[in-house]
């Protein structure tokens, strides 16, 4: 296709000239090159198309060119000299510059060859400068000779390495394709690692990424507030022994998901271990945080899914920024909150005293 466009460009340029200045025979030959720039146009409309082979939209094109200047000779003999040096640029560049196979370029170069001879001998006056039509057929042959040789020595390197070129282009697209896959298979990995099989919230990894995570920006930025309410169910060995194993760990997955439904998008749910489950809510007051536990609280006591019900007692700790990167202080405080819950009765919700000093202090400031 680009190439057609540059051969038209010149055949515009040169039909304009032969047309303008050569007189009558410039005038037959401005026509025969109009056709020559159709049959160009033609040929580049159907590389853009994708619709017959390269190889032909060459040959053709290739052709074409070549019987114009012939016919240049035929009606130009004054200027046998430039139609011969076109002629020998045309066979020549065939053979270096255009990547087809042998067989395409050895009819090509027939054809040439056969349609040269055949003006000759239609034609024998036509000479090359101050010699005969035999030195035309010489140039042409010696051209046709050095096109094959050159194709030969440098198309199938050339091919060869386009081939190179497509294998690794079809092996770099392959390698991105297992890379993206490797990625969305790290990504599952990741997600899985990070998740409790039994109950489908995330396991001690997870919350201690998550915590780390909080606590970090409260160090480098500003002090986050969040919650940690810490679940325990009540009574659980009991409910193992007189239910079975398998209720048990049915009743750890019913939390489990209730935990999920009654979270916010951007709370964190997570197995804390054994039958403790512990809630992370970000950017929440303690009476938020109680709220967001009596909901679980209130959830696991009422659906019962089918199966033995189980009550769960929660303590609620809000995050001290005097305790820094370390979340342990924070854990102790939920822990204690939740014997508070226990010793109270079980079946309830409790915050540690320090958490609920804080929030006094918070609605004292507010107002």
């Amino acid at each position: 296709m680009v190439g057609g466009s540059v051969i038209a460009a010149v055949v515009l340029v040169d039909m304009a000239r032969s047309f303008f200045l050569l007189g009558d025979s410039g005038g037959s030959m401005a026509r025969i090159q109009a056709a020559e720039l159709a049959v160009v146009a033609a040929v580049a409309w159907a590389a853009s198309r994708r619709l017959v082979r390269p190889e032909l939209l060459a040959l053709v094109l290739g052709t074409a060119v070549y019987a114009v200047t012939i016919a240049r000779l035929w009606l130009l003999p004054d200027s046998a000299t430039l139609s011969v040096a076109y002629l020998a640029i045309l066979l020549v560049g065939s053979g270096l510059f255009l990547p087809w196979s042998t067989g395409w370029h050895a009819g090509w170069i027939g054809a040439a060859v056969i349609g040269t001879a055949a003006v000759l001998a239609a034609r024998p006056d036509i000479a090359v400068g101050a010699d005969g039509a035999g030195t035309l057929l010489l140039i042409v042959a010696a051209s046709a000779l050095v096109s094959v040789l050159g194709h030969r020595l440098w198309q199938r390197r050339l091919r060869h390495m386009l081939e190179q070129q497509f294998a690794l282009r079809q092996l770099s697209r392959y390698a991105r394709r297992q890379e993206l896959h490797v990625t969305q298979l790290n990504r599952e990995l990741n997600r899985v690692a990070r998740r409790d099989p039994l109950t489908g919230v995330g396991n001690r990894r997870a919350l201690d990424e998550a915590l780390a995570g909080l606590l970090d920006q409260g160090a480098r930025l500003r002090p986050v507030r969040f919650a940690l309410v810490l679940f325990d169910i009540d009574h659980f060995k009991a409910y193992n022994d007189e239910h079975g194993h398998l209720a048990g760990d049915a009743a750890l997955g019913r939390l489990g998901r209730i935990l999920r439904d009654v979270t916010r998008g951007g709370d964190g749910a997570f197995r804390y271990g054994g039958e403790e489950f512990l809630l992370l809510l970000p950017e929440v007051d303690l009476h938020g945080a109680l709220a967001a536990a009596e909901r679980v609280r209130v959830a696991a006591e009422t659906d019962r899914g089918g199966l033995p019900v189980f009550t769960v007692s929660g303590g609620v700790a809000l995050c001290d920024p005097a305790d820094g990167r370390d979340p342990a202080p924070l854990l102790r405080r939920a822990d204690a909150a939740l014997y508070l819950a226990k010793r109270a009765g079980r079946n309830r919700i409790a915050a540690d005293e320090l958490s609920v000093a804080m929030q006094r202090e918070s609605l004292t400031e507010a107002g």
